[in-house]
């Protein structure tokens, strides 16, 4: 069973990111990292590495 304290950590992150682009819906904000399949199997650690280093270009 994966551990749920890492819940309130991920939404946290995202939150922190989607914060700075509070006009994208949640889906776009993850969509512009990834699609289809490839987000189903993405771990959670994965995802906000991702979204991190993707949104850390386009920041001013």
């Amino acid at each position: 069973m994966r551990n749920p304290n890492r819940i309130p950590k991920i939404l946290a992150e995202i939150e922190n990111i989607w914060k700075k682009y509070p006009d994208m819906r949640l889906g776009q904000l993850i969509g512009n990292v990834l699609e289809g399949p490839s987000l189903y199997y993405i771990e959670d650690y994965m995802l906000i590495d991702v979204l991190k280093e993707a949104y850390s270009k386009t920041e001013k």
